[in-house]
């Protein structure tokens, strides 16, 4: 599967129903609602070299199991809050209760000494459309400072080439253009070329967007 990413800043509550009003002739169906929570932690120790990364970013997706990837510069861990998750072999040998947590709350709870949230952006009761050649997400993004923007999501199921999926992104940047929005972040980019993740990828494609 192929994912990009896209992060209009520079929009309005009401921008999601434009947007959905120009998607209508190519609508084969309105699915599911979803969901995204994105948070960035900072590494509180001090004295580290000048160029550490001292960032990290959880994002969990609702609409993939409710998994959480947790990014740090370019390495990723993908990790679930459902028992049935859990490989039967880490419960028979004692490395599991069977029980299962959140890993951003596991920083918060037990190493809020070496790692502070610094910001939560949710987007909830988001839109998924199916047309003909994507899965196109959409959701109003907020903060605690309150909205932020539009967030769209590009999905193909499908395993086509880059540069077929290129141009079905390209059809949904000109649709933006229609509205006249050309003001965004935009990232399809892999976390790591050599390794397919579709989680992975798409959580990076979310940071590269969402980072302030």
């Amino acid at each position: 599967m192929n994912s990009t990413v896209i992060f209009i800043e520079r929009s309005a509550p009401a921008t999601i129903t434009d947007f959905y009003d120009v998607l209508a002739n190519d609508l084969i169906s309105v699915k599911e609602k979803w969901s995204f929570e994105f948070k960035t932690f900072r590494f509180t120790v001090k004295n580290l070299p000048p160029d550490s990364p001292r960032l990290m970013h959880s994002i969990t997706f609702s609409h993939h199991g409710n998994k959480t990837v947790t990014i740090k510069n370019k390495s990723a861990v993908v990790t679930s809050t459902n028992p049935g998750d859990i490989p039967t072999s880490l419960i028979l040998n004692g490395c599991s209760s069977r029980s299962s947590e959140p890993f951003d709350h596991l920083l918060t709870s037990k190493l809020s000494n070496l790692w502070t949230q610094r910001q939560s952006i949710k987007g909830d009761f988001g839109s998924t459309y199916q047309t003909a050649e994507l899965i196109i997400r959409a959701t109003n993004v907020f903060s605690y400072g309150g909205f932020k923007g539009l967030l769209i999501e590009l999905e193909c199921e499908e395993n086509v080439q880059d540069t077929d999926f290129e141009q079905r992104v390209a059809k949904i940047r000109n649709y933006l253009k229609e509205m006249g929005i050309e003001d965004y972040k935009i990232c399809g980019d892999s976390i790591d070329p050599l390794m397919k993740n579709y989680a992975c990828n798409l959580a990076f494609q979310y940071v590269k967007v969402l980072e302030f």
